[in-house]
C-alpha cells in the first residue's frame, strides 16, 4: 500500500499534474481551434469571391501597402504583450505604463506610416498606392488600445471569449469586403475590410478587459523593455523573411505577378497563420506558469507537437497535391500562375506548422536573445536567395522558402532539446502517426491522379480529397491507434473541467 507521504506518491501526484495541466491546455486550443478552422472557412469563402471580382492587380497593390503596414504593425505591440503574459511578476502599475507605450508606440507608427506613404508609391512605381498606405494607417491607432487588454486576457486564461473575439473580427472583415466590393469599391474593399475587422476586434476587446494608462517610468520598466526588445528585434526580422518574398516579387516581377504570389501565399499560409496565432495566444500563459518545470515542458511540447503535425501536415501536403486542381476551380484560369508558388509554399508551411511554438518556449526559458539573432542572421540569407531566386519567377522565389528554412530552425530545434533535456527519440515518436498518414496519402493521391481524367475538374478534386482524406484516416487509426488514444485521455478531463467552469 501507498502512503500518502511515501516517494512513489509524490511521483503519482506529480504526474497526475503534468497531465492536467496537458488537458487543461488542450482544451483552450479546443476553444481556439474550433474558432480557427470555422473563421478559416470564412476566410476562403470571402477570399473566392473577392478573387473572381478582383483582379491580382487589385490584389498587388493592396499587398504593396501591407508590405509596410504588417511591419508597423509588428513594431506598434512593441514586444509588450508578450511581456505582459510572460513576465509574471509585473505590478499592476507597470502594466499601465505599458499600456502608456503602446498608445504613444502605434501613434508615432501610424506617422511614420503616413509620412512613408508617397516614397512608397514611388518605390513601387503606382500612383494609387499612397492614399491606400494612409488610410490603411488608422488601425495603428486602433490597435494600439487593444494590445494590452488582450494580452491580459491570455494572461487570465480567457481562450473562449478571445476566440469568439476572433470570429467577430473575421465575419466583419468578411461583411466589409463583400458588401463593399458588390457597391463597386474595386480595391478599396480590401482596405475598408481591413478597418472594419480591426475596428470590431479592438471594440470587444476593450468591452471585455480595459486597463488604465500611466506616465511611463523606464527605470521601473527595465527588465520588461529589454525582454520587449528581444521579442520586438525578433518579430520584426521575422516580418522581414517574410516581406522579403513580397517585395522582391512587387519590384523585379510586378504587380500583377505580386497578386499572384500574395494568393498563393494566403492560401498556404492561413491555415497555418491561425494555429500560429492560436498558439500564440494558448501556449505563452501555460509555459509561463511552468518555465522551470522542464518535465511539464517536456510533455506540452510533445503534447502540442502531436495534435498540431495530425491536424497540419495532411492539410498542407495535400493542398500541395492538389493545387492545380484548387486554383482552377475556386478562382478561375486568370490565377493559374499561383498554383507553382502554392505547391512550394503549402511544403514550407507544412515543416513551420510544427516549430511555431518553439519560440514561446524559448522565450519563458530566458533565450529570447539568441531568438532575436536567429532570426537577423535569416535576414541576409532569405533576402539575398529570394532575389536570386526570381530569376526563376514566382515560382523560383517560393523554392527558397523549404530550401532554406530547416538552416533557420535547425539551431532552435537544438537548443530546445538541450534546454528541456528532450531526445530526438521522443520527438520523432509522437510525429510518426502524421508522418506515416502522410506519406499514405501522398502515395494514394499520386496514383489516382494518374488515372482520373484531367478535363473535368471539380470530380478529380472531390476524389481526390476523399481519397487523401480516407487513406491518411485508416493510416493514422489503424497503425497508430494507443497513441490516439493518449490525446483523447487529455481531453476527457479537459472537457468535464469546461463543462464545470459553464
Amino acid at each position: 500500500m501507498i502512503t500518502q507521504g511515501s516517494p512513489d506518491s509524490a511521483v503519482e501526484r506529480a504526474a497526475e499534474t503534468i497531465h492536467l495541466r496537458g488537458s487543461r491546455m488542450l482544451h483552450s486550443v479546443g476553444w481556439t481551434g474550433a474558432a480557427t478552422w470555422a473563421t478559416q472557412l470564412i476566410t476562403w469563402a470571402y477570399m473566392i469571391v473577392l478573387a473572381r471580382m478582383l483582379t491580382p492587380a487589385d490584389f498587388g497593390l493592396v499587398g504593396m501597402a501591407n508590405l509596410l503596414l504588417e511591419i508597423l504593425t509588428v513594431a506598434s505591440e512593441f514586444g509588450v504583450g508578450v511581456a505582459i503574459i510572460m513576465l509574471p511578476d509585473l505590478t499592476e502599475n507597470q502594466m499601465s505604463q505599458l499600456n502608456t507605450v503602446a498608445l504613444i508606440s502605434g501613434t508615432l507608427l501610424f506617422i511614420v506610416s503616413c509620412a512613408a506613404a508617397y516614397p512608397l508609391g514611388y518605390f513601387f512605381k503606382t500612383s494609387a498606392l499612397p492614399a491606400v498606405v494612409i488610410f490603411m494607417s488608422i488601425g495603428l491607432l486602433i490597435l494600439s488600445f487593444k494590445i494590452v487588454p488582450s494580452a491580459l486576457l491570455q494572461r487570465e486564461f480567457k481562450f473562449k471569449l478571445l476566440a469568439q473575439i476572433q470570429a467577430a473580427q473575421v465575419m466583419s472583415y468578411a461583411l466589409g469586403a463583400i458588401v463593399s466590393v458588390f457597391l463597386g469599391a474595386g480595391y478599396w474593399s480590401l482596405v475598408i475590410a481591413n478597418l472594419a475587422g480591426v475596428s470590431v476586434a479592438t471594440l470587444l476587446t476593450l468591452r471585455s478587459r480595459q486597463h488604465s494608462f500611466a506616465r511611463p517610468r523606464f527605470l521601473s520598466l527595465r527588465q520588461s523593455l529589454v525582454f520587449s526588445t528581444h521579442v520586438f528585434s525578433a518579430r520584426v526580422a521575422w516580418y522581414w523573411n517574410t516581406t522579403a518574398d513580397s517585395v522582391v516579387t512587387g519590384r523585379m516581377l510586378g504587380k500583377a505577378a505580386l497578386g499572384s504570389y500574395s494568393i498563393a501565399w494566403s492560401l498556404a499560409n492561413q491555415p497555418l497563420q491561425k494555429f500560429t496565432d492560436l498558439v500564440t495566444r494558448v501556449v505563452p500563459s501555460y509555459f509561463s506558469r511552468v518555465h522551470n518545470d522542464s518535465a511539464a515542458l517536456r510533455d506540452y511540447v510533445l503534447t502540442i507537437t502531436q495534435a498540431l503535425s495530425l491536424l497540419t501536415l495532411p492539410a498542407t501536403l495535400g493542398l500541395a497535391l492538389v493545387a492545380d486542381d484548387f486554383v482552377a476551380l475556386a478562382f478561375g484560369p486568370k490565377w493559374i500562375a499561383a498554383v507553382t508558388p502554392l505547391r512550394m509554399l503549402a511544403i514550407y508551411a507544412a515543416a513551420r506548422s510544427i516549430t511555431s511554438f518553439f519560440y514561446p518556449l524559448l522565450n519563458v526559458r530566458g533565450q529570447s536573445k539568441f531568438l532575436m539573432w536567429n532570426q537577423v542572421l535569416a535576414c541576409a540569407y532569405f533576402t539575398i536567395a529570394f532575389w536570386f531566386g526570381s530569376r526563376w519567377g514566382t515560382g523560383g522565389i517560393a523554392f527558397m522558402w523549404p530550401l532554406l528554412y530547416p538552416l533557420m530552425i535547425v539551431p532552435v530545434y537544438l537548443k530546445l532539446f538541450k534546454q528541456i533535456n528532450l531526445s530526438l527519440r521522443s520527438y520523432l515518436n509522437v510525429l510518426r502517426p502524421a508522418l506515416t498518414g502522410a506519406i499514405a496519402m501522398i502515395a494514394c493521391v499520386l496514383m489516382l491522379r494518374n488515372i482520373l481524367p484531367t478535363h473535368v475538374v471539380y470530380l478529380r478534386l472531390a476524389a481526390e480529397v476523399a481519397t487523401g482524406a480516407v487513406s491518411y484516416c485508416l493510416v493514422v487509426v489503424g497503425l497508430h491507434f494507443k497513441q490516439l488514444s493518449r490525446v483523447y485521455t487529455l481531453i476527457q478531463p479537459a472537457r468535464k473541467l469546461a463543462m464545470a467552469a459553464d
